[in-house]
């Protein structure tokens, strides 16, 4: 997912001009392998990287794949987030626990929630359902 690099580097006070200069990579190759998957990074780039901050190819390949499901898991629950907000209802609930396998139990009494539920289900992640036996409507990640 686009941006791991970036945000590896955010996260030590470093720019992608600094580690251009730091590897002998042009900035510009960065920026390139930034907006691709860590899958498509090549093996130099990576050993690159890695020496430059003290870690082995395979280390630094699992900090950027840490990294780039968090970037993941942050837009699949920004997805969820526009549609309870869309609603109007609150997001206070939606967190990454939801793709771990927890629900959001939302209370059936509102007269909106069929489209709620209609408008949870149209989305790629998630799905939703009405549960009679609790009166409640659930909200699960699609796993």
């Amino acid at each position: 997912m686009a941006g791991f690099i970036k945000k590896y580097l955010d996260g030590k006070d470093w720019t992608i001009y600094q580690l251009g200069n730091a590897t002998g990579l042009a900035h510009q190759t960065i920026r390139m392998a930034d907006k691709k998957t860590v899958d498509q990074m090549s093996a130099k780039n990576v050993r690159l990287i890695a020496d430059i901050f003290g870690f082995t190819a395979g280390e630094m390949l699992d900090e950027f794949y840490e990294i780039e499901e968090e970037i993941n898991n942050d837009e699949v629950l920004k997805e969820l987030t526009t549609v309870f907000e869309k609603h109007g209802y609150n997001t206070d609930e939606i967190s990454s626990e939801l793709l771990d396998g927890e629900t959001i139990k939302l209370d059936m009494t509102d007269d909106n929630i069929t489209k709620l539920a209609d408008a949870v289900n149209t989305t790629e992640h998630f799905t939703a359902y009405l549960d009679d036996s609790t009166d409640y409507m659930i909200v699960e990640a699609i796993q």
